[in-house]
Order: structure tokens, then C-alpha cells, then sequence
């Protein structure tokens, strides 16, 4: 079997459990919730500024930051460590395919659900539209790709966690914090004086890009590339921890 084809039948699979999973079914519900209640909230706060909305929605509110950084650990913590549990990744590792093939599907599966939560909010446009109102389709697009390129870096880090832990509290734990030092670290800039260590810091901002980049319309090549990068390396890391564990 060829690894493209072992990759699309592991990637199927685990598409397949998320949307099976009662777990699962309970961060879709409690999600949505969360969501609708801040796009709610982001309608009252624009006093009928439409664009404002969408940028308080997508990047401006605490509910928002709620859902980003909480519940990409949610969505990884069972992918490696659950099957480290159960003895499932056994099988994963005397079989013909590859850890990186492992890794990237585990990987499309949540990245799948991920898209998937926050397709229902174009319902949200859809409503404004009905009221004679359309945002800005550039800040729209813009933010959505942030939202994507976010949560694709959350749930690499989610990933990489639950593939070096022992078990799924622990991996859910360890994302978690990945996710708060991945926001708040580079928050120090603010106390700093401007200087290459506070471009820096700035650069690799989550917050920062949502305020200054994909809240406003900008395509910012170099924010993407930040993204992708950061996104890869917790994948690396991911594969060399199954990797390890294959030659242990």
C-alpha cells in the first residue's frame, strides 16, 4: 500500500471519529454556544458598525480567546496519548506506513473538525446580510484565514503534547500551556522599548497579528510564513517523538 493512500485512509478514520465521539459532540454544542453568544455580544459593543463586529468577533473578544486557546487541547489530547493508553499505537507502529503519514493524518483529522466547528458562524453573515448589512469581504477572508492559520498551529502543538505524554489529562494539560506561553510570552513586548526584541516578539504575536494583520484586511506574507513555520515544527517534533518510540 502506498503511503498516499495510507495517509488518506488514516486521515478518513480519524475524521470519522471525531464526528462519532460523544466528547466530541459536547465541545461542538458548548462551542457554538460560546460563539453565538459572542457574536452577540460583538453586535452590541459595534453599535451597528458592521466591520467593527466582525473584527470584535473574529479576534476582539474574550470569548474569542476562550475558544482558541482552549479548545484546540481538546481536540489533540486524545490523538497520540489515548492510543498510547489503549495499545492502539502498537499496531500503528508495526504497520507498513510511515510516522510521518501518522502524524499528518492525526493531524488533517482535527484540522478537519477544527474548520468544521466554525463553519455554522457564516450563518452569522448570512443574518447580517438579511438586515441589509455585509462586512468588508477582504477583513472577512483575512480573518477567517487567521482563525484557520491559528488553529492549525494550536492543534500542531496539541499534537506534538499528546504524542509525548502518557496519557490524555496530561497531554490536555501540556497544550494548555503550550497555548498561554504562545499568547502571553510575547505580550512582554509591550513593557519593552522599541527595539529588535520588541519587533521581534511582536512578529511572532498572535494577538498582535489579529489586531494589526488579519482583523483589518492585511495579507501579511511574512505573519503567514510565521504561522507555517510554527505549524511544522510541532509536527516535526511529533513525528521524532513516534519515531523514538518505534525504536525504543
Amino acid at each position: 500500500m502506498s503511503q498516499t493512500r495510507a495517509y488518506l485512509i488514516l486521515a478518513a478514520r480519524e475524521v470519522e471519529s471525531y464526528f462519532l465521539a460523544p466528547l466530541m459532540f459536547l465541545v461542538f454544542t458548548v462551542f457554538l454556544v460560546l460563539n453565538g453568544f459572542a457574536f452577540y455580544l460583538s453586535l452590541g459593543d459595534a453599535a451597528g458598525n458592521v466591520d467593527l463586529a466582525v473584527r470584535n468577533f473574529l479576534g476582539g473578544s474574550l470569548l474569542f480567546w476562550i475558544n482558541i486557546l482552549l479548545v484546540p487541547p481538546l481536540l489533540t489530547m486524545r490523538l497520540v496519548a489515548e492510543e498510547k493508553r489503549t495499545g492502539t499505537i502498537e499496531g500503528l507502529m508495526t504497520a507498513p506506513v510511515q510516522d510521518v503519514v501518522v502524524v499528518l493524518a492525526k493531524f488533517t483529522g482535527a484540522l478537519c473538525f477544527w474548520i468544521a466547528l466554525w463553519a455554522p458562524s457564516i450563518v452569522y453573515l448570512l443574518i447580517l446580510r438579511g438586515f441589509g448589512s455585509l462586512p468588508d469581504p477582504g477583513i472577512l477572508a483575512t480573518s477567517y484565514l487567521g482563525v484557520l492559520l491559528l488553529g492549525a498551529l494550536l492543534l500542531a502543538c496539541g499534537l506534538l503534547a499528546s504524542a509525548v505524554s502518557p496519557n490524555q489529562i496530561v497531554s490536555a494539560v501540556l497544550a494548555v500551556v503550550f497555548d498561554l506561553l504562545l499568547f502571553f510570552f510575547p505580550l512582554l513586548s509591550m513593557q519593552m522599548p522599541q527595539g529588535a526584541l520588541r519587533r521581534g516578539l511582536e512578529h511572532v504575536s498572535v494577538l498582535f497579528h489579529f489586531q494589526s494583520s488579519f482583523g483589518k484586511g492585511v495579507l501579511d506574507t511574512g505573519v503567514i510564513a510565521v504561522y507555517l513555520v510554527g505549524t511544522a515544527l510541532p509536527l516535526f517534533f511529533a513525528v521524532r517523538a513516534l519515531e523514538s518510540r518505534r525504536w525504543s
